[in-house]
């Protein structure tokens, strides 16, 4: 309880310390959505051990697609990939402790979960981001896992690859939803596959793309963590 107490308080003076300095530069911003994602995994005593690092691309206007076990996914996302990443958060955190301003800052959007309307926007607006050299993140299963299995992935994510016809990073998370409850160690394993090209899912409708990627990500959590293929982060 103290460890999770210690690393709230520390990621929120930070949110809150630095927020004074974001502008209206999405890339420009995304210096300091790191900075608050280092010094949170740091601050919890995680380790990270990483598989497939050399295949995070060094261009942008890419999505990346991961499951989705814990809170702490988004930090070390951030953290791992130090670039510029526009993540789907809801509504209600607009205003809680400044957390929706940095959504929103790095290229973001907030959702209304139930309403048909917002859904649709949401998916536009980060198309457009993609569209024009920004990235974009997704957990499309669009809920934590609480026992570590995949659930279903909602195809409609897959519309921003669609129609900005960009690559797609895969990204798999191994037991994270134990190493927040302390049920397990204190290491967050990460798999990063190679980018999928446009070419390979430009004659793929969404359905079908959503579940050629979670069938990588499914194969990754079916193979389970090669610690000796990973590296430290």
């Amino acid at each position: 309880m103290i460890r999770f107490l210690w690393t709230y308080i520390v990621a929120f003076y930070y949110i809150l310390t630095q927020k004074s300095k974001l502008t209206d530069d999405f890339f420009y911003n995304s210096q300091f959505v790191y900075t608050i994602s280092k010094n949170t995994v740091r601050a919890a005593g995680y380790r990270i051990k990483i598989i497939g690092r050399e295949n995070l691309p060094q261009e942008d206007g890419i999505l990346y697609v991961a499951n989705h076990q814990s809170f702490f996914d988004i930090f070390a996302s951030m953290y791992i990939i130090n670039r510029q990443l526009g993540f789907i958060a809801k509504k209600q955190l607009k205003n809680f402790f400044s957390v929706g301003l940095y959504v929103v800052k790095a290229g973001g959007v907030l959702i209304d979960r139930d309403n048909i309307k917002s859904q649709v926007e949401v998916l536009l607006q980060l198309t457009k981001n993609v569209r024009a050299g920004y990235n974009a993140f997704i957990f499309p299963e669009g809920t934590r896992s609480r026992d570590g299995r995949l659930g279903e992935f909602k195809s409609g994510s897959f519309r921003i690859a669609v129609k900005s016809k960009c690559r797609i990073v895969p990204i798999t998370f191994f037991d994270n939803y134990q190493v927040v409850t302390n049920k397990g160690d204190d290491t967050i394993k990460i798999q990063i596959n190679k980018p999928i090209p446009f070419e390979i899912h430009e004659n793929m409708n969404t359905a079908q793309l959503s579940e050629y990627v979670k069938s990588i990500i499914q194969n990754n959590l079916n193979q389970g963590f090669d610690l000796n293929k990973a590296e430290d982060f």
